[in-house]
């Protein structure tokens, strides 16, 4: 797919079908995320990937049972989504790092809409990070997680604000 078109038509989807994900295909969308910039080239990601559906339950009903129905619908997408993949972090330097795991994120969920994979990058996994740490045995920081598969439907475009009203030009333009 044209870049610009998949800038344009990337989507957070919340629901998934069962068409299965092939782990060629996630190992694919990872080596996009890894060539991410990074400050002081640290490339501070760690990613878990899980596509068991017991294990994928397991981290839905925990953080249903600390969120409720606040998280609902978040904790319904990790346990339909194909794959789950948790997003953690060697953190030196809080905010370049996690600024250099965000961008790792963004390519992630673009190179998924370029080969028509669905996405859904989620901050509410944070909620249960030491539960989480200890399901997985990973001991790095916890930032993000991203679900990953299969739509029959990409939601339409949200509105977006205006370029002026979200920058500011100093000298003429």
């Amino acid at each position: 797919m044209e870049f610009s078109k998949v800038l344009e038509e990337r989507r957070s989807v919340r629901n998934y079908n069962n068409k299965a994900l092939l782990p060629d295909t996630i190992k694919n969308i990872l080596e996009y995320a890894i060539l991410a910039p990074s400050a002081h080239n640290r490339q501070p990601w760690y990613f878990v990937v899980i596509q068991n559906q017991d294990k994928k339950k397991k981290i839905g009903d925990t953080l249903e049972e600390k969120m409720g129905l606040e998280g609902k619908k978040t904790c319904d997408v990790i346990r339909e989504a194909q794959a789950l993949i948790l997003v953690f972090a060697d953190i030196e330097d809080t905010i370049m790092d996690l600024v250099s795991v965000g961008a790792s994120i963004e390519n992630m969920i673009l190179k998924a809409r370029d080969l028509g994979v669905a996405s859904l990058w989620m901050g509410y996994i944070l909620n249960i990070e030491d539960e989480v740490k200890k399901m997985v045995g990973v001991d790095k920081k916890l930032v993000s997680a991203v679900a990953l598969g299969y739509t029959l439907s990409f939601p339409s475009k949200r509105p977006r604000k205006d370029l002026e009203e979200v920058s500011y030009w100093l000298g003429e333009i």
